[in-house]
């Protein structure tokens, strides 16, 4: 399942219910979640994190993300949800 969130309230919401084949896609305000400086980065560690790169550069956190994370555009984006059995966006 392709996990998109949306802010880094709804990142811990999707905690328990997220499973090892599992991606997570941060978007909008929820990228500010890959900086490891936020509170909520911790929840993010042994998961498959992608970050949608406009929204990191919109809110000037682009050269924060971890690389722990994958960043990706777009294209990338449709890709994540082609690939994805089934998709869930969490607000």
């Amino acid at each position: 399942m392709l996990h998109v969130i949306k802010t880094d309230a709804a990142l811990k919401r999707v905690h328990p219910f997220y499973s090892e084949q599992d991606t997570i896609l941060l978007i909008e305000d929820a990228v500010y979640a890959a900086n490891p400086l936020h509170h909520a980065f911790e929840l993010l560690e042994g998961k498959t994190v992608f970050v949608l790169q406009a929204d990191a550069k919109a809110r000037g956190i682009y050269h924060r993300i971890s690389p722990s994370t994958t960043i990706t555009d777009y294209l990338g984006f449709v890709e994540l949800t082609e690939h994805s059995h089934s998709t869930m966006t969490w607000e």
